[in-house]
């Protein structure tokens, strides 16, 4: 597993990849559910002398990824901040998988 920059109690099971290989000056953290159907995806880029950071929500379907939920408010500046909404993000993943297995278990 790589180095998580956000320190975020990633769920068993998920992966975690620093992505800085982008054409553009952006770097993304992707964080992929097991079964390889979700990601949340903290876009880091920079205007200026500011650094920003965008948190967005995939999903995995008919052979590529759609987003589900457009960053999960404005552009952050605080890395607590985005760190936080990654954490949400994800915990509602988890939660909602949770759910859905339950609901065909029974």
């Amino acid at each position: 597993m790589t180095d998580d920059p956000f320190s975020l109690s990633v769920p068993e099971g998920w992966s975690v990849a620093i992505d800085t290989d982008t054409d553009d000056a952006n770097g993304r953290t992707v964080y992929e559910s097991p079964d390889e159907d979700y990601r949340v995806v903290v876009t880091e880029f920079s205007r200026g002398l500011r650094l920003y950071w965008w948190v967005d929500i995939f999903a995995y379907a008919g052979g590529e990824w759609h987003r589900r939920e457009v960053g999960l408010g404005d552009s952050f500046r605080d890395p607590v901040t985005v760190a936080d909404a990654a954490q949400d993000a994800l915990d509602r993943l988890t939660q909602q998988t949770s759910s859905l297995e339950a609901l065909l278990e029974d």
